[in-house]
């Protein structure tokens, strides 16, 4: 139950903010490939598999949460679709989906890219497939984290910055900036576990396997089930203003 207008009216409104994260997309790629010429492993492990896989889909994300509803609520342009009859479901629906499918066709763009320009065959360690089933995990990863950042934009008769900027934008970066921490203090690899990027282990993708795809299962059922949720608030919140 989408709204084509709508939907064509967010990528039009955003399109800078999608430029800006697909030119961030291509040149952390690009950046990878010269440094695997150059065969500086650690430096190239930084911008194949966490700067494009994790770190600019994630950002992307949290923006286009912010920007299609919380910034829509703030400048009265959800009052003026509300106003012309569409219906609250089919207008967050719609968004949903932009904010969801903007995350996924960056990581395919990236994915495609990668592939183009084998980023991930310095150590031997990786192949194509394998590069391919870690992008398809990290659509996982980025359809929960999209999903929470869209239902935290919604919740709220009308959501401040702060909150958003707290929960929505805060909250996951202090989770993966725990979960980086391991990496630099070995003694605390056991915080890794107390975050949701647990569940998107590189390694578990060397290699894949169940673990891999029930990990990657859980992350996106629990994105869409917080993608469920915003409409739920929003849909519950128009009903009471």
């Amino acid at each position: 139950m989408l709204n084509i207008p709508i939907l064509k009216q967010d990528f039009m409104i955003n399109r800078k903010t999608l430029v800006v994260f697909y030119c961030l997309q291509a040149a952390s790629l690009l950046i990878a490939a010269v440094i695997r010429n150059m065969r500086l492993i650690r430096i190239s492990d930084m911008f194949w598999d966490t700067l494009p896989v994790v770190v600019i889909p994630m950002l992307m994300s949290m923006v286009l949460a912010m920007e299609t509803v919380r910034r829509r609520d703030a400048d009265k342009s959800m009052t003026f679709l509300l106003a012309t009859g569409i219906s609250p479901s089919q207008i967050i629906m719609t968004k949903a989906v932009f904010v969801g499918l903007s995350a996924f066709v960056l990581l395919a763009f990236s994915m495609l890219l990668g592939s183009v320009l084998h980023v991930y065959d310095l150590t031997g360690m990786w192949n194509q497939n394998t590069y391919i089933v870690l992008n398809l995990g990290a659509m996982c990863l980025q359809l929960f984290i999209a999903g929470w950042c869209f239902f935290i934009s919604c919740a709220g008769s009308r959501p401040s910055m702060p909150f958003y900027y707290g929960l929505g934008i805060g909250l996951p970066l202090l989770f993966y900036a725990v979960y980086l921490l391991q990496d630099f203090v070995p003694e605390l690899s056991v915080l890794q576990y107390i975050t949701v990027f647990s569940l998107f282990r590189q390694e578990m993708f060397v290699s894949p396997g169940v673990s891999a795809f029930l990990a990657s299962l859980t992350l996106a059922v629990a994105g869409l089930v917080f993608f469920g949720l915003g409409r739920y608030v929003f849909c519950g919140r128009g009903a009471h203003d």
